[in-house]
């Protein structure tokens, strides 16, 4: 009788250690099938189509109208002479003026939030930045990014009537007089910009940033850094989305061209006008006023008086000092 039980409850004992073990099976088959499956699901979210929604505004100015101070090509304007530097026609500073005629430092330029790699130097008594143009900052990538942007702008440019317009902060793109998208350096990066809803792009392999806080990029609120050979991939996959959605076809007659230009310095960039040097702080003030030759002649003459009388008295002073140790002036 013992023994039957013993052997009753070794077998209820095997069948729960077999039930268990097809129970932890079984669970890890059903764990195994949903990360298949969660994957499946995240790699197809990722692989579909961008909803691709144009934002493209009317102008906001006539064609009468000049176009934003931005726009102007580079190389028409020259840069200010910075304050710190100006003089007087005698080519000296000026007495110190009353402090309201104190010369303010001139404000640090608006950047529009698309330049983030604006560097502070300390020259002297004056604090200084370097505003480099577009083309400066395009001269002075690596030679990656500037393969990538030749990639990316003959894609741009293999379309129907579309113009591209280099300015100081960025290059446009144009279909007629509404702007289609934008190439703009940030730190070192080369960046696109498209005239399409960020939101679009949401949950696809295509990371784009929403820009339209900034005044300057509300026309082209879609930024995408352009950041390896496949991100430019991307690019050129994005701006051929647009203009699928825009209707515009590709110029049978377009031949691509290579934009690479050598790297130069700052120096040489400066000479170019491509580099402006902007004083932001001084601690040194001068008078800019206008003179006669009357008030010219006048001042060296009271120059020279004054130089002639310090002479004078330093002979005196000489005299007297050797008269009282007795020894005699030859």
């Amino acid at each position: 009788m013992l023994t039957l039980l013993a052997v009753n409850q070794a077998s209820l004992l095997i069948k729960n250690q077999t039930l268990l073990l097809i129970l932890m099976v079984v669970l890890g088959v059903l764990l195994v099938l949903m990360t298949v499956l969660g994957i499946v699901f995240i790699v197809a979210l990722r692989k579909r189509a961008p909803v691709i929604k144009v934002v493209m505004a009317p102008p906001s100015q006539s064609a009468s109208e000049p176009e934003e101070e931005d726009d102007e090509p580079v190389g028409e304007s020259e840069p200010e002479q910075p304050a710190a530097e100006q003089l007087t026609m005698e080519g000296l500073p000026a007495e110190e003026p009353k402090p309201a005629e104190a010369l303010k430092p001139a404000p640090a330029p608006e950047e529009d939030g698309d330049d983030d790699d604006v560097s502070f130097v300390t020259e002297g008594q004056d604090r200084v930045h370097y505003d480099r143009s577009f083309m400066a900052k395009i001269i002075q990538l690596k030679d990656d990014s500037k393969e990538w942007y030749t990639q990316v702008k003959n894609e741009l440019l293999s379309y129907q009537k579309v113009k591209s317009r280099i300015s100081w902060k960025r290059e446009t793109f144009r279909l007629g007089r509404n702007t289609v998208a934008r190439f703009v350096v940030r730190g070192k990066t080369l960046c696109l910009l498209l005239a399409v809803e960020p939101s679009g792009f949401a949950g696809t392999k295509y990371t784009v940033e929403d820009v339209s806080s900034t005044a300057s990029m509300e026309d082209t609120p879609c930024l995408f850094r352009i950041k390896s050979a496949r991100r430019a991939k991307y690019a050129r996959e994005m701006v051929d989305a647009v203009m699928k959605e825009l209707a515009i076809r590709k110029d049978p007659n377009f031949e691509a061209q290579d934009y690479y230009v050598a790297y130069e310095g700052t120096m040489g960039l400066m000479n170019r006008g491509l580099v402006k040097r902007v004083v932001t702080n001084s601690s040194r003030t001068f008078e800019v006023r206008e003179v006669n030759a009357g008030e010219v002649g006048a001042s060296l003459a009271e120059e020279v008086a004054a130089a002639n009388d310090g002479a004078v008295t330093a002979g005196n002073a000489e005299d007297t000092a050797d008269a009282s140790t007795g020894e005699s002036v030859e």
